[in-house]
């Protein structure tokens, strides 16, 4: 079972949802598919996606009111999700976690973003929590609190921009690469070198 953040459910169910790669204002390419494609994986293995009640809350706000209930009612009939509330098993892991924290020389906000808010600190780490007790093998998200959050927890976080395309929209290996060093910059050495392979000349 895999956990997905706010972002990251948002894609399949908000209309132009669109989500950046971590640290930069730079859109994930088929993002929506990219998480449409982890479902089906999951689904054909028997397994679901993890969706905490924190989470939903903060999602459902993207949601007009009138399509509120309606969507809720499909998320809970539907085989791939797991809709999992704060509950007290929740309660006690966030109880020690903070605990921990407060015990620490960093203080109650260990191993989170330097400036990021108490309000939600505390909101991702109840998100974290459900993640944890439900048995979820990692969560989903480019949410640089939560990734800051996992990493303090050993918990792991996955991007977005790092889940698999669906064969259907994986380019041709020459444009792939073309599109690899259009966005890390002038393409230089070994990026070079398969692209004149290629019969693509750099020059």
């Amino acid at each position: 079972m895999i956990a997905l953040d706010t972002n990251a459910l948002s894609l399949l169910f908000v209309p132009g949802a669109v989500v950046c790669k971590r640290g930069t204002n730079m859109p994930i390419k088929h993002a929506k598919e990219r998480v449409e494609e982890l479902i089906r994986t999951l689904s054909q293995n028997r397994d679901r996606i993890l969706i905490s009640t924190p989470t939903l809350s903060e999602f459902l706000v993207k949601v007009p009111p009138a399509k509120i209930q309606l969507l809720v009612n499909e998320l809970q009939r539907s085989a791939n999700f797991k809709i999992q509330p704060f509950d007290t098993a929740c309660a006690v892991e966030l109880a020690d976690r903070t605990a921990a924290a407060i015990a620490s020389p960093q203080g109650k906000r260990a191993g989170t973003k330097p400036g990021t808010e108490w309000a939600k600190v505390k909101f991702d780490r109840q998100i974290m929590a459900v993640a944890i007790t439900s048995g979820a093998s990692m969560m989903i998200s480019n949410d640089e609190d939560l990734v800051a959050i996992g990493k303090e927890w050993k918990f792991p976080v996955m991007g977005i921009e790092d889940l698999p395309l669906p064969e259907s929209h994986k380019p041709p290996p020459i444009y792939e690469m073309l599109e690899a060093a259009s966005e890390e910059g002038p393409t230089t050495g070994e990026a070079k070198e398969k692209l004149q392979i290629e019969g693509e000349s750099t020059e």
